[in-house]
């Protein structure tokens, strides 16, 4: 049994372990080097996914064969900087390479207008792993799991956690993984706060799998890197919904700052209750 489970775990880390690499294009505008709107959410909707580490990042611009070879030169590098500041600004990611290509030569293969349209662009190499949750051996039992945490039946103070067991989301989404045991977990929320009608709290939001110097996960329904936002959002109108006060409670998202360190990645996809006044 013990050789079996050794197997297991240095199978499942070989998984992990594996590398995929990826293209990304953006496109611009002729004579320009600014990032439409359209271009970045490529970029949002693959750097922030909740289950991608990204390893490397290298950025290489290019510009149609209309100008001097010069100033091709200078926008192609432009249009890479770009998009270097985009996803560092937006995701805090390290760049490994960051050029300037220049002009692509027409090949006279296709329309020339539409070569060119398609030569104004900057590529993004991308290394990076995916992770599965199903292959991952858990550290940590569920008792050590939540030792950190309170439950409602507990006597609360000010700064006490109270993590909401079984209310996990599928990934990149506020949507429960299991909708009845959800309900039955917020129903522990709003019974508490009636019968406590001093109390008030902050409502917590967490993604998994992200790497810590991203600010979010995306969303995949606001098209937004503020997934751990919304799902701390999604519980603050539930407990509106049930007659709780607006005055008692705030909600904030902090993306993966706060991991539960040895455990499954599922379990990081989480909100918590923190107690602020009573």
């Amino acid at each position: 049994m013990n050789k079996t489970l050794i197997l297991l775990v240095l199978l499942s880390n070989l998984l992990f372990a594996q590398n995929t690499n990826e293209t990304i294009t953006v496109f611009f505008d002729s004579n320009d080097f600014t990032l439409q709107s359209e271009q970045k959410e490529k970029l949002i909707s693959f750097f922030s996914v909740e289950n991608t580490i990204v390893k490397s990042i290298s950025i290489e611009g290019f510009c149609d064969d209309i100008g001097s070879s010069e100033d091709n030169y200078i926008l192609s590098k432009k249009r890479a900087v770009s998009v270097e500041n985009f996803i560092q600004k937006e995701f805090n990611a390290t760049i490994k390479i960051v050029e300037g290509k220049g002009e692509i030569a027409l090949s006279n293969t296709i329309p020339i207008e539409q070569e060119r349209k398609n030569n104004r662009k900057v590529t993004i190499e991308i290394t990076y792993t995916k992770m599965d949750k199903d292959s991952v051996i858990s550290k940590k039992t569920i008792k050590d799991i939540y030792s950190n945490y309170k439950s409602f039946s507990d006597d609360l103070k000010v700064g006490d956690k109270v993590i909401i067991k079984k209310l996990f989301f599928k990934g990149g989404s506020t949507i429960f993984d299991e909708a009845e045991e959800a309900e039955a977990e917020l129903k522990k929320i709003v019974d508490f706060l009636v019968i406590n009608p001093n109390v008030s709290i902050e409502i917590q939001g967490h993604v998994c799998c992200i790497p810590q110097q991203y600010k979010d996960a995306f969303d995949r329904v606001s098209g937004k890197t503020n997934l751990s936002e919304t799902r701390s959002q999604k519980i603050y109108d539930y407990l509106i919904e049930k007659g709780i006060s607006s005055e008692r409670m705030t909600h904030n998202g902090y993306g993966r700052r706060f991991p539960i360190l040895g455990a499954d990645e599922q379990f990081n996809k989480r909100v918590e209750i923190l107690i602020t006044k009573i």
